[in-house]
């Protein structure tokens, strides 16, 4: 058993690590490896190896909660999002699909815009994005293909299907804009 393996150093870096869940994974890790080898070199150098030698090493290091407090205190903060941002990122992309199926001169750059205040935002991870932009693109895929339909393109009696295909293109931005301010990462 190495020195860093005693119960007390054990129980002390589990401490730390405890304290410092709000840290991301990789600062953490990093920390404790930190501390486990600055241990290891304080216990070498005082040839410490009763558990009151340990305890007074432990303790010139610091409480765990210090620590901890430290150590959130220099973590940069993850941008976080108003809720007021939120909800005109949804607005403006719900409002490009009716836009973009009947003006699309208005809407496409519009849509584009969205698309990018929406991929700029740090709400939401990127599957959700993606889901997003697949929701937001749906109606310009639609006006793409009426315009097929429309110049003759095909002729398979699609014409019945213009009311329903238009409202589904409708409400699938509605539907998704419901899914992603749900999944919105509240600020803290």
């Amino acid at each position: 058993m190495t020195i860093t393996e005693h119960p007390l150093v054990k129980s002390y870096l589990a401490a730390v690590a405890r304290e410092t869940a709000g840290l991301s994974p990789e600062r953490r890790n990093e920390l404790l490896a930190d501390l486990e080898e600055h241990i290891a070199v304080a216990l070498a150098e005082e040839a410490a190896s009763g558990d009151d030698e340990i305890r007074t090493v432990l303790a010139r290091l610091g409480d765990p909660r210090t620590i901890a407090a430290t150590a959130l205190g220099d973590e940069p903060h993850a941008p976080q999002a108003s809720l007021w941002r939120t909800l005109a990122i949804l607005a403006l992309l719900y409002m490009t699909g009716p836009l973009t199926l009947f003006t699309p001169l208005l809407g496409v750059p519009l849509l584009i815009g969205a698309l990018w205040w929406l991929w700029t935002a740090p709400q939401w991870r990127n599957r959700d994005k993606m889901i997003g932009t697949a929701a937001a693109l749906a109606p310009l895929l639609f006006w793409a293909a009426q315009f097929v339909v429309a110049t003759g393109g095909l002729h398979f009696g699609l014409g019945a299907l213009f009311i329903p295909a238009t409202l589904a293109a409708l409400a699938l931005p509605a539907a998704i804009g419901l899914y992603l301010l749900l999944t919105a990462r509240r600020p803290s």
